[in-house]
């Protein structure tokens, strides 16, 4: 037999040939066991059920029929008092069921034997009938006892026996077709279990040289490309899988998808990489923002002017707060830091910038304690504070207020830096909001540079959903909410 080449076709193609080899052929033998075990327990019924009925009649049809009809001979009941007194239905609707009954057996009787029995039966019923009618018109016309007695052994005990006897020689021929029945699917299921077995080793002997030969022109493509895989798991994105696989099929595309993913994952790493270094350099600039020298003369210049004043308190209390900001701003390398250790950094901040601006600067920070741990990208809220200070606060001319609060919410948390200072004009604030979404970009001269790096890092580590919202009122103030997921 000339093998078939599997390499063109298709995996689910190459499994169907499985599949018609062994599976339908099984899936028709026992479609055609089951219809034939159907067909018999059809059969088998049916001629239970005939029986069964058949049978109720044969043992109290008689006796019934007997006893009403000799109760009314006797006169102790009349026909319509029949089911009040003995709980029996009268003759006439005795007969009728039974004719009802046997009618309908034989619409439902499969041999002649027991067809004829049922006619026979059928046709005494009728002789019954009018014998009972004849009898009944002799007891309404006063017909003497002894000849209704005569009358009634003669015309409806006789009746009775041959119709019982008629019934029994039905239930008998029923139970002879049984047998047939029962033999006939002796013989059929003995020649299934032959075919079966059969069928079932020819399919499996298939099944398994059409396995075999379809596992191997799976397994031996994928083994390659496995090897290609763990080369590429080794950093080699260079590596490439052999396309040549004839036509158009699975294993073609799965290789020539692998080539385009690992190309693509090569451009990735390279994007990382360079997101990376674009990450580390705004990093740097925002950190060259923070330790600007203007403010570092300030704070150093004010701590000259305090020791000078011979004010030793307040110079501890200054050369604190500065070594806190920078111990922060370097935080040991790390990206991320505890909330409690950005609020520190703030807190060091503003008490510095209080010692300068101590005459328009007030502020207040809030932070419930069930957040202090979570953990939030460093240098996030010293540009935003700034912001507050510097095109706030110093603007307003007047004394000002920075408010920065926590709030927790089922998957994030919320930090806003209000300030009552002069706030933004309608154009202003669209500016900032579009620095904030990273829409615009910051002006040659650095103003809102320090907005825009901070909700450049956000999107940038945490995703578009989260970032920061810029809401202002020109007169009234700004607030500044940064939102981070709970982490």
């Amino acid at each position: 037999m000339k093998a078939i080449k599997l390499d063109k076709y298709s995996i689910s193609r190459r499994l169907t040939v499985i599949v018609v080899g062994f599976i339908v052929p099984m899936i028709i033998l026992t479609l055609f066991f089951a219809c034939v075990l159907n067909n018999f327990c059809t059969r088998y019924d049916s001629i239970v059920q005939n029986v069964t009925l058949a049978n109720q009649y044969n043992t109290v049809f008689k006796p019934d029929m007997d006893s009403v009809m000799y109760q009314m001979v006797a006169r102790s009941i009349t026909k319509d008092k029949v089911h009040d007194k003995l709980n029996l239905e009268n003759p006439d609707s005795m007969i009728i069921g039974a004719k009802n009954v046997f009618n309908k057996l034989q619409r439902r009787t499969s041999t002649q034997k027991a067809k004829d029995q049922l006619i026979i039966i059928c046709k005494l019923l009728d002789t019954l009938q009018a014998n009972v009618n004849n009898l009944n018109r002799a007891l309404e016309e006063g017909v003497d006892y002894d000849t209704n007695v005569q009358s009634l052994d003669n015309n409806i005990y006789i009746l009775t026996e041959l119709i019982q006897e008629n019934i029994s020689q039905y239930i008998y021929y029923e139970a002879e077709h049984m047998e047939i029945v029962r033999s006939d699917m002796d013989r059929q299921k003995n020649m299934i279990l032959l075919f079966s077995v059969i069928i079932a080793i020819m399919a499996m002997i298939f099944a398994i040289g059409q396995s075999t030969l379809i596992s191997k022109s799976i397994t031996r493509p994928v083994a390659e490309l496995v090897k290609a895989t763990e080369l590429v798991g080794q950093g080699n994105f260079e590596v490439r899988s052999d396309q040549d696989g004839g036509d158009e099929n699975e294993i073609t595309i799965l290789n020539r998808s692998f080539n385009r993913m690992t190309e693509r994952i090569g451009e990735l790493v390279e994007n990382i990489k360079e997101e990376q270094v674009n990450s580390k350099k705004l990093e740097m600039k925002l950190l060259q923002a923070q330790i600007s020298p203007h403010f570092l003369y300030n704070t150093l210049d004010n701590i000259v002017w305090l020791s000078e004043d011979d004010q030793k308190e307040q110079v501890a209390e200054l050369v604190t707060s500065l070594s806190q900001f920078f111990r922060t701003t370097l935080s040991g390398g790390h990206d991320f830091i505890t909330i409690a250790a950005e609020i520190k950094h703030i807190d060091a901040y503003l008490q510095i910038q209080s010692f300068r601006y101590r005459d328009i600067l007030t502020y207040d920070i809030s932070i419930p304690d069930k957040v202090k741990e979570f953990k939030i990208l460093k240098m996030t809220l010293q540009p935003i504070v700034e912001n507050a200070l510097y095109h706030g606060i110093k603007n307003k001319r007047s004394g000002g207020k920075i408010t920065i609060d926590v709030e927790e919410f089922e998957d994030s948390i919320k930090i806003s830096v209000k300030d009552n200072g002069i706030g933004m004009t309608d154009e202003e604030l669209k500016r900032f909001k579009g620095l904030a979404n990273g829409t615009i970009e910051p002006s040659e001269d650095n103003s809102g540079f320090g907005i825009a790096n901070v909700a450049q890092r956000l999107r940038l580590y945490y995703g578009d959903d989260y970032g920061v919202r810029v809401f202002s009122q020109y007169g009234d103030g700004t607030d500044i909410e940064v939102v981070i997921p709970k982490q």
